[in-house]
């Protein structure tokens, strides 16, 4: 392991044994904790299903939340369960995400999870979320981090994906009309 990965690792190391010995030696003073370290599209994701292979460490993680939607706005599956993953660290293999129904050929889909609390906070919760093609598996947007840093829909990650173009809104579209109507009629009267 090179310096940086074996520094980051014993950082890991001593921060689980740290979380570990508080909540041993002050239960009452333990607060939950989960921290986002990656994310990945399940090997078995696909148009009936946006399963996440996500790597975490939790301690004392008492929810569990879970997304998946389309452009178009609609959401095919959701739901939050007691923390399957309460003390944890490490790459949990197939978080999964079933979707209701199964998607049509080609749908950009975002699968979105978190771990941590309810209602969550950036700090105690974790959040993770893969935006894809369903066929072609093409994964066009991943985020993980402290609850809040992502987006959570598929709505908001193709809005990340869209480059924004400066006549965006009324007031900028009325301007740029304005300013286009100001150098035609200055063409125009430079003909006469």
């Amino acid at each position: 392991m090179g310096g940086l990965a074996q520094s980051a690792w014993i950082i890991r190391v001593f921060a689980a044994l740290m979380a570990v010995l508080i909540g041993v030696a002050a239960p009452s003073l333990a607060l939950a904790a989960a921290t986002a370290q990656g994310v990945a599209l399940n090997a078995g994701a696909g148009c009936g299903n946006g399963n996440l292979d996500i790597t975490l460490t939790t301690v004392g993680a008492n929810r569990e939340g879970w997304r998946a939607t389309d452009v178009a706005g609609a959401t095919f599956a959701q739901g939050e369960n007691p923390a399957g993953l309460p003390n944890f660290s490490g790459t949990f293999t197939g978080f999964q995400i079933v979707f209701s129904p199964s998607q049509p050929a080609g749908t950009l889909v975002a699968s979105y999870a978190y771990v941590g609390e309810t209602p969550p906070s950036a700090s105690n919760t974790a959040e993770f979320l893969v935006f894809y093609n369903c066929t072609t598996r093409e994964v066009l947007l991943s985020c993980f981090g402290p609850y809040g840093t992502c987006p959570q829909t598929a709505q908001d990650a193709f809005a990340v994906l869209v480059p924004k173009i400066p006549t965006q809104g009324p007031l900028a579209l009325t301007l740029t009309a304005l300013l286009v109507a100001a150098v035609g009629g200055v063409a125009l009267s430079r003909r006469r």
